[in-house]
């Protein structure tokens, strides 16, 4: 086999690796193609050009098959028999034996184009001879088979305006057709997004976690000095709440004892909660007398209309805060 040009080597070996390893998931659409056949008793010949349809300046190929006894010899027309063409090349194969005996002979040319509209594959003839049995002797091939003409269309984007000696100013520049995306482009774009997706799926995931974890426990201590700041914010005395600001401060200091010491002192009067002291005093490390006073100072104000002064209110909140103080130090639980 002769090759006059390595482009076609090198696109069929592209296309082959193209299918072997599976870029293009979509179906591959053949040419569409024109042919015409011709018989003579066991001699046939067979004309195909394709595509049917082609872009203007695109190749066209046109593939000669004789079909011939085993005795005989064929010869290929040259370039010259496509006149109106421009040849690129042109290859010819050896001989094969053909499916039901014979010989298949095949020769393919590579034409392109210039002019748009309808296009004329003129009749083309190939030679043959049965071969003698003097290798030595010419061979004179007399007899010969000529095909039908061959219709093709070629597409461009003049229009009837158009000419190639006279063309048309230049108004405006023509897009690309967008380029189909192959199949490991549509991969990786699939897989970005499914990968943005999970990413922020656990990102929120994550933050709900971290929203819904428990709070971490608060000393009592804390919690109480805490609201005794918040206490001592608000002016009680200027508002007219003065027993509403001795409630205030009193369950205060019954709230950090139970957090503190886990003692009910929030439930018990002042005189249940101090029998309950008095009973057994190690269970509050603390001047119980002093604790006594502050506790029926207060009592005095809510129950009995008492009204202190402003000064007695602070000595009040100053006596909570040592007591809290007094007692930090001391064994007890978190809040």
């Amino acid at each position: 086999m002769r090759v006059k040009s390595s482009e076609l080597r090198v696109a069929s070996c592209v296309a082959a690796v193209a299918m072997l390893v599976g870029c293009e998931s979509e179906p591959v659409v053949e040419p569409q193609s024109v042919s015409d056949s011709v018989e003579r008793g066991p001699i046939s010949f067979t004309v195909e050009a394709s595509p049917e349809q082609v872009q203007l300046g695109d190749p066209i190929t046109i593939e000669l098959r004789f079909h011939t006894p085993e005795d005989y010899d064929v010869e290929f027309p040259a370039a010259d028999a496509l006149p109106e063409l421009n040849v690129v090349n042109e290859e010819s194969f050896d001989p094969r034996p053909g499916q039901s005996g014979g010989l298949d002979w095949r020769h393919v040319f590579t034409v392109e184009s210039y002019a748009g509209g309808p296009l004329e594959i003129p009749p083309i003839a190939v030679k043959y001879i049965r071969k003698s049995g003097d290798a030595d002797q010419p061979r004179q091939y007399q007899n010969e088979l000529v095909s039908g003409t061959l219709n093709l269309e070629v597409l461009s984007a003049l229009t009837t305006q158009d000419s190639v000696q006279s063309p048309r100013d230049i108004t405006g520049t023509l897009a690309a057709p967008p380029r189909k995306l192959t199949a490991w482009e549509r991969g990786l774009i699939i897989g970005a997004i499914v990968g943005g997706i999970a990413g922020l799926y656990a990102a929120y995931r994550l933050i709900r976690r971290w929203r819904s974890r428990p709070t971490p426990p608060i000393l009592p201590e804390i919690w109480a000095f805490r609201a005794l700041s918040e206490l001592e914010k608000s002016d009680w005395f200027s508002a007219g709440r003065v027993r509403e600001y001795y409630y205030r401060l009193s369950e205060v200091v019954r709230s950090y004892i139970e957090r503190k010491f886990a003692l009910a002192a929030p439930e018990m009067t002042t005189e249940e909660f101090l029998i309950t002291l008095a009973r057994d005093a190690s269970r509050l490390p603390c001047d119980a007398g002093g604790l006594r006073d502050f506790l029926e100072s207060c009592d005095i104000v809510k129950y009995a209309a008492f009204k202190p002064r402003r000064e007695d209110a602070d000595d009040a909140l100053r006596s909570a805060r040592s007591f809290v103080d007094a007692t930090a130090a001391a064994g007890g639980r978190a809040a």
